[in-house]
């Protein structure tokens, strides 16, 4: 879990150094305070996403795609209904955020899949 939190805390630090770089310069015009907010919403639910799986998969193998599965299913939910209501809230912003939020759902979810495939390749080895 060490591991996963010091390359997540590196992933998320070299996404908000391109957020600088892109949003004080090519993207200046589409600059959001809340795109502050969200790699470190992303951040957060990874880990806590993966300490979850880590715990489920160290108890139980005959159980833990299920787990992994409805793990899954409630964290896209969860991000799908937090997308929905800043939309609601916030119209004139939608795109910008939609946009940004998409693209760092992208990134986590890749980032978290790689990882923890490694993880379960070393448990079944």
């Amino acid at each position: 879990m060490k591991n996963f939190i010091v390359k997540s805390t590196v992933l998320t630090i070299i996404v908000f150094i391109l957020g600088a770089i892109l949003y004080s310069t090519v993207f200046i015009q589409f600059y959001r305070s809340i795109l502050l907010v969200v790699p470190a919403f992303f951040y957060i639910v990874t880990n806590l996403v993966h300490a979850y799986l880590l715990n489920v998969v160290g108890k139980s193998s005959s159980r833990f795609t299920s787990q992994y599965m409805a793990a899954s299913f409630i964290k896209m939910f969860f991000y799908l209904a937090v997308a929905i209501v800043y939309v609601i809230i916030n119209k004139e912003d939608a795109k910008i955020f939609l946009v940004n939020f998409l693209l760092l759902y992208v990134v986590y979810t890749t980032f978290e899949v790689i990882e923890f495939s490694k993880v379960v390749r070393q448990i079944n080895k």
